[in-house]
């Protein structure tokens, strides 16, 4: 509900048209109009705008006084619609505008009281008509129709006849603006700003007070022995009324007007510009929707992406430490090594026969760690254990993807052939074997 001053509201019925004022507040014009009169705030006459549009001379109404205290303030109850986005209110205005003066210049519509006028009948409405001309009425008049290529329709065998007429004046409209009609399994539907809009045609029942039959009466009196008090029949029965109403079928949660339908004053065939600028903001509002949804979709990727390249860096990180972990460790066995050999090497001539062999596998073990830890082999290393210290081009990593193989982290020793440029891991063993070292024998002997 939106409060607003009298004169506020005087001000603004004067300032545009009232379908565009009572848009802003979520109503029709004709409730609008009704507020301003209970209100007492004059409106333009009809014609005010067009007048005023070519420079004719026009009067506006002056603001009387007010009599009424309570009538000051003015609350006017819209429907959900005006939550609705600008963009979608303003492509619905824009159409409305478009098609209100394009109907004023060149008149597509016959009037639902001369019946008489011819019209054409599209193409398009064949089967819709063959569909509902078969169709035989239901226990309350009412024939339907729905099938493929097909308006979904429910009228009266009375009515059929109009309602063809109705459907076939607003092809005719939407063929102005260029929009064109698509047969589908559900039914015929309007292609409109590249969005389809289903939508359909029913006669509006009429609730009638259910008159019992002799047999429900009966039925009824046969009920109240068992302790029924409940009447076996409806309260009401619904019969056709002649009223006729578009129902688009799209975005039933939008908010935007769905049902339009004849009024007490007003026929459908004159209400067929507001219907099609009606569809023209349900496409709009379905566009936006999946603008958002791409959107919403992009944003997913995008964290997706982020969360995985974490994920992948973060890896990528422990499995670095663990390298740097092992190298670390081989520099304290290589520290502990070189401090047992300082130790070893301060022997006296006579001790050190004693210790001769173990000093010689304390240098071989260095030699081996100083190996083990040269940025040749630590390089090969790192290659064969699938740790990369410099960061992977985001594309490549991406196409690569975050779930590959990964091989043990460790450091070898290597044979390496340069003529081949292949490198081959061997065992402390064999590379003790392949320098030719001298075993404990040769050292003692």
């Amino acid at each position: 509900m939106k409060t607003v001053s009298r004169e506020e509201l005087y001000e603004q019925v004067w300032s545009k048209p009232m379908t565009k004022v009572a848009a802003d507040y979520g109503v029709t014009g004709t409730a609008l109009k009704k507020t301003c009169d209970r209100h007492h705030i004059p409106t333009p006459e009809r014609g005010y705008w067009a007048k005023l549009e070519y420079g004719k001379r026009v009067n506006k109404e002056a603001l009387p006084s007010l009599t009424e205290p309570n009538l000051a303030t003015v609350r006017i109850s819209g429907s959900s619609e005006q939550h609705l986005s600008p963009s979608v209110r303003e492509a619905k205005e824009k159409a409305r505008d478009r098609l209100h003066k394009h109907a004023a210049a060149k008149p597509l519509l016959v009037p639902a009281s001369q019946p008489t006028l011819s019209i054409d009948e599209p193409p398009c409405l064949a089967a819709t008509r063959r569909a509902i001309s078969k169709a035989r009425p239901d226990d309350q008049g009412f024939a339907a129709a729905r099938s493929k290529g097909v308006v979904p329709l429910k009228n009266a065998p009375a009515s059929i006849e109009r309602g063809i007429r109705v459907l076939s004046q607003l092809f005719a409209l939407a063929e102005t603006q260029g929009y064109v009609s698509k047969a589908t399994e559900h039914g015929l539907v309007l292609i409109v700003e590249n969005e389809s809009i289903s939508f359909g045609l029913e006669e509006q029942p009429e609730k009638t007070l259910h008159q019992p039959t002799s047999a429900e009466l009966k039925r009824r009196d046969e009920r109240m022995r068992w302790g029924y008090t409940t009447d076996p029949w409806p309260k009401y029965d619904q019969v056709p009324s002649g009223r006729l109403a578009i129902v688009i079928h799209t975005n039933p949660y939008s908010g935007l007007r769905r049902t339009y339908s004849d009024g007490k004053t007003r026929a459908l065939e004159s209400m067929l510009p507001d219907i099609l600028a009606g569809f023209v903001g349900h496409a709009a509002y379905i566009s936006e929707r999946r603008r958002e949804s791409d959107e919403r979709e992009r944003r997913h990727r995008e964290a997706e992406a982020r969360r995985q390249r974490e994920e992948a860096f973060n890896s990528r990180e422990k499995r670095r430490m663990e390298f740097v972990d092992a190298v670390h460790e081989q520099l304290i066995q290589r520290d502990k090594l070189n401090a047992v050999l300082r130790h070893l090497e301060k022997a006296t001539s006579e001790d050190a026969a004693r210790v001769s062999a173990m000093t010689t596998w304390v240098r071989q073990h260095l030699k081996q760690i100083d190996t083990l830890i040269s940025p040749l082999f630590l390089d090969i290393s790192a290659r064969s254990s699938k740790v990369d210290f410099a960061e992977p081009d985001p594309e490549q990593e991406a196409e690569r993807g975050s779930f590959y193989y990964s091989p043990p982290i460790t450091l070898q020793l290597w044979s390496i052939d340069d003529a081949k440029g292949q490198a081959t891991s061997c065992s402390p063993l064999e590379w003790t074997d392949a320098l030719a070292l001298p075993s404990e024998g040769a050292e003692t002997g």
